[in-house]
């Protein structure tokens, strides 16, 4: 199956929303709701968020922020550091956040692969950003080195298909480095780094995971890579098709399947 590019998209919706503060929220408001791997993400966060004292998070990866805006309301009093290679992209978060006036949320251009500050954060999070970066192993470490004892590390992203032989989610975005990870090798990174894996689950099930990816993402993404002008057919599409896909990422996210086209990790640094 031919890979679909979304840099393009990107940076259509990232021109679009990157001055006006009503329409990021909107935006923000549409990703959450849209894709499944934030409902999973953010149903973590929270659960973490009862359980834990955080008083400083490591956003690794933050793209557009939507993930440093939630955190930023679901731990007000903790500092955010929100870390991205795409300088447009932090530039746009910072202008959003301070026409918002949040102090707790900082965003800085820098590598992955290179960034660490010792001991200094309680939570780190990582959604849709391993499998885009090819020395995955540095960023672990990076980390581990930058939690403290007792810090956790989310991590969202996908299985690799070539795990399991039964039906699955093909891999068709064009900019990933590895069509994702098997659990023996994810496991096996993060041992290596220092990890010890606390909660290790599937998300994408192969049956309402699948159902939902691709009513709300394949169809639309395959119509408006072929054209612009699709989006007179996927908006209607989206209205009429959103009720039955928000009912399959509820039963997704409330019944996890054993089975599934992505990874919700939670690691621990002991100590």
């Amino acid at each position: 199956m031919k890979a679909i590019d979304y840099d393009p998209f990107k940076a259509v919706l990232g021109k679009w929303v990157s001055h006006n503060v009503f329409l990021r929220k909107l935006f923000y408001a549409m990703l959450g709701a849209l894709f499944l791997r934030q409902w999973h993400v953010r149903k973590e966060l929270r659960r973490i968020a009862r359980k834990k004292d955080v008083h400083d998070v490591f956003d690794a990866g933050s793209g557009y922020g939507q993930y440093s805006y939630f955190m930023s309301k679901l731990f007000p009093h903790a500092e955010i550091q929100a870390v991205d290679v795409k300088e447009e992209q932090v530039h746009d978060c910072r202008r959003f956040m301070h026409k918002l006036k949040k102090r707790n949320c900082v965003f800085m251009v820098d590598d992955l692969t290179t960034f660490k500050r010792p001991e200094q954060f309680d939570l780190a999070l990582s959604v849709d950003v391993m499998e885009h970066i090819l020395d995955d192993a540095a960023v672990y470490r990076n980390v581990f080195e930058s939690l403290r004892p007792g810090g956790l590390f989310v991590i969202a992203t996908p299985r690799t298909p070539k795990e399991e032989s039964h039906q699955h989610l093909e891999s068709v975005v064009g900019e990933h480095v590895r069509e994702g990870y098997t659990k023996r090798e994810f496991i096996e990174k993060l041992s290596t780094a220092g990890f010890q894996i606390e909660k290790m689950g599937r998300t994408y099930g192969p049956v309402w995971g699948r159902f939902a990816w691709t009513v709300l993402q394949r169809i639309p993404m395959r119509l408006l890579s072929t054209s612009k002008w699709f989006i007179l057919i996927v908006a209607p599409w989206l209205l009429v098709f959103y009720l039955p896909a928000a009912l399959s990422m509820f039963i997704d996210v409330t019944w996890p399947s054993p089975h599934g086209g992505g990874w919700l990790v939670v690691a621990k640094k002991n100590g």
